[in-house]
């Protein structure tokens, strides 16, 4: 096994009397020496590696050593087998590449530069999540840990950190009494996908053999024994035919629910377009009777290939027509997006629209007795899940909901409406009703 450590190389004296001193990485017969900022007489060095009665200056000094060692043996402890040029790549890469903390925030800084910050921040909200787990039973005064070697994240790592995070202990103050209770601290599908995007930092550093593909904790075709990504409850977001018809049936009372619902009705007609990608639409997306659109959330996936077609339906150009904005001549059709808005911008406009949006559906659904606290999701999963329930085509509903396959699709469709259910229970027997 390789090794490292801390030497005074004495081949070559400075002018003022100091030797370099350098980290020695030692394999089998081979060696290297790398470079450091520090030169110290022999004297120094020896007295800085004891470690005692350090000025102030020379506590720097050795902290920084023990960093560079304790760099160098983490990278050693990653590699298997060991080579010097996947070495010498990590070791003088900035930061530390063995700290998976580092690596989550390292790419999602990566992301932030591509304008992308959906991404960006779940990989920033994993990372803080690993954080306040290896934190957890941690006083203020023991200090903050903020890094994670990635070699020591193994499945039962990973189990013990799902249990943490899906229940957590806290003690509550009642009238001078503690009482323990015991709640959901993130669901499922959160910590799914907070853990997606840490499986995909061990994907690429094992790729970039910076780690032992043994190393590799997660389940897979040849590896078993590894850690299963919980899968999030598929909760049914879909509304009945009656309740959509009540939707659309509805006399708003002002602007706001006007407005949220012709947005509704729009995503729900519009193959379940989401809002992101309906306020993106431009007014030269629109042809002579149909507007195509590509979803920006898979569109890096697909390189821009999976072009969703709609038919401009007679409901749709109604809601245009109310809501355009050729008059602004900013490119849009809805008034959401500024023009020459960065992509930060986007987001932000967007988020505000989306969250007005879904405030003036809880309103309505009041209303008109729809008990669930609908979202404008529920117009992407109504729309799919009726033409499910009419029988289109899943390869129909999966090219316009714009999936890469079918599998993503039949998870997305995971059950028939209870009636629907009922009547194909119905045909299982054919029986004589005359008698």
């Amino acid at each position: 096994m390789a090794t490292a450590r801390i030497i005074l190389d004495k081949r070559s004296k400075k002018q003022d009397g100091t030797f370099p001193v350098k980290i020695r990485v030692a394999h089998v017969k081979a060696f290297q020496r790398l470079g450091t900022s520090l030169s110290l007489t022999e004297a120094e060095f020896i007295k800085l590696m004891a470690g005692k009665n350090l000025k102030d200056e020379q506590k720097e000094d050795k902290r920084k050593l023990d960093a560079l060692l304790l760099k160098a043996n983490g990278i050693i402890d990653s590699l298997e087998p060991f080579d010097f040029h996947t070495f010498n790549t990590r070791f003088s890469q900035k930061g530390d590449r063995s700290d998976l903390i580092f690596l989550l925030n390292d790419k999602a800084s990566d992301f932030e530069k591509d304008e992308k910050y959906g991404s960006r921040n779940l990989y920033n909200q994993a990372a803080a999540m690993l954080t306040e787990y290896i934190n957890r039973n941690r006083t203020e005064k023991s200090g903050k840990i903020t890094s994670l070697i990635i070699s020591t994240v193994t499945p039962k790592w990973l189990t013990d950190f799902e249990k943490w995070a899906l229940k957590v202990t806290y003690q509550k103050k009642s009238k001078g009494s503690k009482e323990t209770t015991t709640e959901l601290k993130y669901s499922r599908t959160t910590l799914g996908m907070y853990l997606i995007r840490v499986r995909a930092i061990f994907n690429e550093v094992i790729s970039r053999k910076e780690l032992s593909a043994a190393a590799y904790p997660f389940h897979k075709a040849d590896n078993k024994a590894g850690y299963k990504i919980p899968q999030g409850v598929n909760n049914k977001r879909a509304l009945s035919m009656p309740e959509i018809m009540s939707i659309y049936n509805y006399e708003p009372q002002n602007q706001t629910e006007f407005f949220a619902k012709d947005m509704f009705i729009f995503s729900y007609l519009a193959s379940g377009i989401n809002c992101i990608d309906m306020f993106r639409l431009r007014w030269l997306d629109l042809k002579k009777d149909h507007f195509t659109f590509i979803r920006k959330k898979t569109e890096n996936k697909t390189g821009g290939t999976n072009k969703i077609t709609i038919s401009l339906t007679e409901d749709l150009l109604s809601i245009i027509e109310r809501h355009g904005t050729r008059k602004l001549n900013n490119g849009y059709i809805f008034n959401v997006i500024p023009l020459n808005a960065t992509e930060k911008e986007i987001k932000s406009k967007t988020a505000a629209a989306i969250s007005a949006i879904n405030q003036g559906l809880k309103k309505i659904a009041v209303k008109i007795g729809i008990t669930e606290e609908i979202s404008t999701y529920y117009a992407r999963h109504s729309y799919s899940t009726n033409l499910m329930n009419n029988e289109a085509p899943l390869a129909f509903i999966s090219k316009q909901l714009g999936h890469k396959d079918l599998k993503t699709t039949q998870n997305y469709l995971d059950s028939f409406t209870t009636d629907k259910a009922a009547e194909y229970q119905s045909n299982l027997l054919v029986k004589d009703q005359t008698g």
